[in-house]
């Protein structure tokens, strides 16, 4: 069986290690990669059109996405993309002022929920476009920070974030979204449930069978039971890094299949970078120094965690991974 990829994430500026994170990414892009062949065929770039972001070097990449039969749904900093999935070609987007740092957008039963990663907020949409709701991830009223009449769009950047959401799914029936600074998942529905993933800032909330799946940016994968929503699984990738003394790189992107996982890295810039960062200093060795940083790369395991093998992308394909769906 045929091991081929879509990739979404973005391309950088040059010297991109030197420049803030709302201004490193030129453009975005999805990518047919054949893990096999170790092949990588651009698909779609694109760049946000300026109406619709700050002045001045805005940073444009895809986000994780969501792939059904017919399409890819992408969220791109302050825009949502509705793709054609044979052909690549944007078959129409969603717009709106209060969009900004857009992380993810998913189709559940007639609605669409978007991540609105900079409001930290989750919208929710009917599929003609017309805002329904806007919910807080803190359970906080939803404007209390910015009102509801502002242009984010052309706000430059929204940090701190209080919880910086970052992934939507649905399981029985109920809509739950990831909290990178809670290091956890709740239900938009009833925030009293939780999933505490607990081991680092997570990404993803793969739902596959009875099991819902996250990366954290630390290298782990925490698999919850969807019905029990209790913890059965925390799969330690840094255990199985082949690169000696090397952090494994930014964690997020997951593709769960049968037999094996599929993780994407994203290489690490800047000794700055690696200061700032306490997880990374704790994988290095005491006084040892990183001569070069992992690349930008999926990685196979068992689902186990065991390694198997990799394909590293080219250094003029995407840097930032965000999504990873099987062809």
């Amino acid at each position: 069986m045929g091991e081929k990829f879509i990739v979404s994430g973005g391309i950088p500026r040059k010297l991109s290690e030197f420049l803030s994170a709302g201004k490193k990414l030129k453009r975005a892009e999805i990518a047919e990669i054949d893990f096999q062949k170790q092949i990588y065929t651009p698909k779609l770039s694109y760049v946000t059109p300026p109406e619709y972001t700050f002045d001045n070097m805005p940073s444009i990449g895809f986000t994780t996405m969501t792939v059904t039969e017919e399409e890819i749904l992408l969220g791109v900093s302050t825009e949502v993309l509705f793709v054609d999935r044979k052909d690549y070609s944007v078959r129409s987007k969603l717009n709106h002022p209060l969009f900004h740092d857009i992380h993810h957008v998913a189709q559940h039963d007639d609605k669409l929920y978007v991540v609105n990663t900079g409001l930290d907020a989750l919208m929710e949409f009917d599929m003609k476009g017309n805002l329904l709701k806007v919910t807080n991830t803190l359970g906080k009223e939803a404007f209390h920070k910015f009102s509801k009449d502002e242009n984010l769009n052309k706000v430059v950047s929204t940090k701190p974030h209080e919880s910086h959401p970052n992934y939507v799914f649905s399981i029985n029936g109920e809509i739950w979204v990831t909290r990178f600074q809670q290091k956890d998942a709740i239900c938009v529905n009833d925030l009293s449930k939780r999933m505490d993933i607990g081991l680092g800032f997570p990404h993803d909330g793969l739902v596959k069978g009875d099991h819902v799946y996250f990366t954290t940016v630390n290298g782990y994968v925490v698999v919850f039971n969807k019905n029990t929503l209790k913890k059965e699984a925390e799969i330690d990738l840094n255990a199985s890094n082949i690169r000696e003394n090397t952090p494994l790189g930014w964690c997020r992107g997951l593709y769960v299949d049968t037999d094996h996982f599929y993780v994407g890295y994203t290489q690490l810039r800047t000794t700055k970078m690696t200061e700032n960062l306490g997880w990374v200093k704790a994988m290095i060795r005491e006084k040892k120094v990183i001569d070069k940083p992992a690349p930008t790369r999926i990685e196979k395991y068992s689902l186990s965690g065991d390694y198997i093998s990799e394909y590293v992308l080219p250094s003029t394909g995407i840097y930032t991974i965000f999504g990873i769906h099987k062809i």
